[in-house]
Formats: C-alpha cells, sequence, structure tokens
C-alpha cells in the first residue's frame, strides 16, 4: 500500500479569486485518503516551449546563472533553520507534486535531496515519478519548500517557468534569495534572485 500524493503539499496557486495576500496560497492539503493502492499516473501538464519564448521579456535578466551560488543548504535544515526575511542559498530537486510547476506564475516546488523520486524504484512505472507519491504526506511537508521569482510588490511575476533555463521536473538546481514567508516546518516560500540548474 502507498499513500497518494494529490498535489498535497505546496499545491498549485491560481490567480484571482483564490489569491491569497502577496498573490500566494500557503497550504499543506494532505488526501483523505492518503492509504490507498497506487498512485495517480495522470500525466503532468507542460507549458511547452512555444510558452515559454512567448514570455521570455517577463524573466528578469540574470536569474538563470552558470554557477552555482556557493553556500547551499539542503531543503529540511533550511526550512528548520532559516526565518522569514532571511537570505539563503537552498540545494534541491524540482518535484513534490504531480505538477511541480504552476502556469502562468514564476512558482515551483523544491524537494529536498534525500526523498527519493519513483524513478528510484526500478519496478515503478509511474508516469510522474517527481510527485514522490510513494512517499508518506508529513514527511513531504517537511521536505519542500515554494520556490517563486516575484515583482517588487512581492507576488508571483505572471510567466510559467517550466523550461527557462533548463527548469523541468527532477531537475537539480540551486537557489539563492530571500525567505519571504514561513509558517513552521509545513510552509516556506523563497524569492527567488538567481537559480543555477545542474543536472
Amino acid at each position: 500500500m502507498r499513500s497518494v500524493n494529490c498535489d498535497r503539499v505546496n499545491p498549485p496557486v491560481d490567480g484571482g479569486a483564490r489569491r491569497a495576500p502577496r498573490g500566494l496560497v500557503l497550504l499543506a492539503v494532505a488526501c483523505a485518503g492518503v492509504s490507498l493502492a497506487a498512485c495517480d499516473r495522470s500525466s503532468a501538464t507542460s507549458s511547452g516551449d512555444a510558452t515559454a519564448s512567448q514570455n521570455d521579456a517577463a524573466v528578469p535578466a540574470g536569474l538563470f546563472v552558470d554557477a552555482a551560488p556557493s553556500g547551499a543548504r539542503d531543503v529540511i535544515p533550511a526550512k528548520q533553520q532559516a526565518q522569514a526575511g532571511e537570505s539563503i542559498v537552498v540545494h534541491g530537486r524540482i518535484g513534490g507534486s504531480r505538477s511541480p510547476f504552476v502556469e502562468g506564475r514564476a512558482i515551483f516546488t523544491l524537494a529536498d535531496m534525500s526523498l527519493p523520486p519513483c524513478s528510484d524504484n526500478p519496478d515503478d512505472a509511474c508516469a510522474t515519478p517527481w510527485d514522490y507519491c510513494c512517499e508518506p504526506v508529513d514527511k513531504l511537508m517537511k521536505g519542500t519548500i515554494t520556490v517563486q521569482v516575484a515583482d517588487e510588490a512581492g507576488a508571483p511575476l505572471r510567466v510559467t517557468l517550466e523550461s527557462r533555463g533548463g527548469l523541468r521536473p527532477l531537475a537539480e538546481v540551486t537557489v539563492e534569495g530571500r525567505i519571504a514567508q514561513k509558517t513552521g516546518d509545513s510552509a516556506m516560500v523563497l524569492n527567488a534572485s538567481r537559480i543555477f540548474v545542474g543536472k
């Protein structure tokens, strides 16, 4: 038996009616049926290169860098130790839900490298291994953060980040930025100023 992901950690944010202060929604939503027999194997939605090219002007110059910022911490210790307003560098892997990128918003979810994606299990045929559906809900909540590229008012830019600068599900990235919001160990939002994309 395995737990179902159901986009339950750092869920996607819609603009408009559900928009919270600073344009964010910080919820950790647990699925009611956490002991169902299998993962949801539906495919993740991709914005594609065409969408990316239409919005290139909205991505700040210098956001993507060729070398990783120094002093990176893993997601879990950074989430436990850092405080709102602090500037930090975090290293992790993009994932944590079926759709770790938010369509039309410069937001993605970053997971701690200690969390194993489903693709690490050779017997798992999950079509969306970046959703970590084999991991318990509480472990995912502690091991993921929300990364956004924000405007001067702190709201996420209206642009999809998937496929930009090599960003994709399961990509290893190092992000430098300032913590915009933090709620205990359950939710943290990092305003990115520099992003390095590894393998």
